[in-house]
């Protein structure tokens, strides 16, 4: 409960509006949603606006008459309105509890929706090792578009610079990492976009593990990673749970 807490006060970096009110609608690609869903297990802020917009909906669709909503000129509403009245997207938009339990192999608290992707231990997954500092486990989600993983840095590593080919999205579970834009600690909610460029180095104190949604895979800088990169992505193509 008290590692829990401090989490929450530590978290500065948190979804836009965007990804809270698509979530919040049950519109957003799975493996977005399941980054959202882990940032908001260490989020009290985040939480309480998914709730507000949940209510909202809720509200809205109370006050409109069925034919007047499937006449609606703005069919993105329509839907949304739709989807926020289904059961299945209620139970999404439901706002998790603060408090998340252990995986008792490691000690490492998960939030809910990491532990029903790794089935209770992190450990189980199949982990790739690449390099000395960094291992990744792919987690087939569903997601024909995304690439859902954990990452393990080592306390200390460091992973090879790369470009962004596409969106990335990186919830901290554990530990924290730095670049040259800042460092991120647990809870944070990370968006990097096409084009941008950096290289994340993990704190000494502890392994850092990450929640990561990859649009497209990344470009590495080095020629020698370069190289290894098909070798790579089929690796890891074939190790998905």
């Amino acid at each position: 409960m008290s590692s829990a807490k401090a989490g929450i006060n530590m978290v500065s970096f948190h979804p836009d509006s965007r990804f809270l009110t698509d979530f919040a609608s049950g519109s957003l690609a799975t493996s977005e949603a399941i980054c959202v869903a882990a940032h908001l297990e260490f989020c009290a802020k985040c939480r309480a606006h998914v709730q507000q917009l949940s209510d909202l909906g809720a509200q809205i669709m109370t006050r409109i008459e069925p034919e007047e909503a499937v006449d609606a000129d703005d069919e993105g509403f329509a839907r949304l309105m739709q989807k926020i009245d289904d059961d299945a997207v209620h139970q999404q938009a439901e706002v998790p509890a603060p408090v998340v339990s252990a995986a008792p192999a490691q000690g490492l608290s998960l939030p809910r929706v990491v532990q029903k992707l790794a089935q209770g231990s992190i450990q189980s997954l199949n982990w790739v090792q690449l390099g000395k500092s960094l291992r990744i486990a792919p987690v087939n989600v569903g997601d024909g578009v995304r690439q859902t993983s954990l990452y393990d840095i080592r306390a200390g590593g460091q992973m090879p610079e790369h470009e962004h080919r596409g969106e990335e999205i990186t919830v901290l579970l554990k530990g924290s990492f730095s670049d040259a834009e800042g460092k991120y600690v647990r809870g944070d909610f990370v968006v990097r976009h096409a084009g941008e460029k950096h290289q994340p180095t993990a704190t000494m104190d502890t392994d850092c593990i990450c929640l990561v949604s990859l649009e497209r895979p990344v470009k590495p800088s080095s020629i020698w990673y370069r190289l290894l990169e098909p070798f790579v992505q089929f690796r890891l193509s074939g190790f998905s749970n």
